[in-house]
């Protein structure tokens, strides 16, 4: 188990997160905290390094992606990694009462959600929900050099983090008072590899 964690910058939260994912793709993983103490000393409290919104893909573990384990990252999934109030109020309680200094937004390749609003697929239910944002998405991504829908869950994972540095009142004021740091970045199914955006 780590020691009682000291109270990182976002910036520092960051170089851990991607020292982790230079482990995940080495296949030199430490799996921290995955012991019975550190199970057992986070029954009275969490400390997360780092918010991580990622979509709810299976193939999509944060934990797993950035060698972290048990209470190290308050992790919100969602197809998409789109936001709503609950997502943002889940992000706020994590910056303000938890003190959590890194909001990370992970898009990803192959992402079936916006591949699916690409293709013209008729989403019905509550799935049609998340529509607006990745047309959006695709919208700005047309044109770009690559795969068009590669590059559109790059530009989700761009506004959804822009967005998130920008809600009112407490996000965007720990961010301008330098306590948060936000962040996109994007994931690549088929090297493992997570790049800054």
């Amino acid at each position: 188990m780590q020691s009682a964690k000291r109270q990182m910058t976002g910036k520092e939260a960051l170089q851990v997160l991607l020292a982790g994912n230079n482990r995940f793709l080495s296949g030199k993983l430490e799996h921290p905290n995955h012991c019975e103490e550190s199970r057992k000393g986070l029954v009275s409290g969490q400390d997360p390094i780092a918010v991580v919104l990622a979509c709810a893909d299976a193939r999509v573990p944060p934990v797993d992606i950035f060698d972290q384990g048990l209470g190290d990252l308050f992790i919100l999934r969602v197809a998409g990694n789109i936001i709503n109030d609950h997502i943002l109020g889940s992000i706020e309680y994590a910056v303000s009462h938890l003190h959590t200094p890194l909001v990370m937004v992970m898009g990803h390749s192959s992402c079936g959600a916006v591949g699916a609003v690409a293709q013209g697929v008729k989403l019905g239910g509550h799935i049609a929900s998340l529509t607006p944002s990745i047309e959006a998405a695709l919208k700005k991504a047309k044109g770009q050099e690559g795969l068009w829908t590669n590059n559109a869950a790059k530009e989700l994972a761009k506004t959804t983090a822009k967005k998130i540095e920008e809600s009112e009142p407490i996000i965007a004021d720990l961010v301008t008072e330098g306590k948060v740091l936000v962040v996109a970045t994007y994931y690549d199914l088929s090297t493992g590899e997570v790049v800054l955006l």
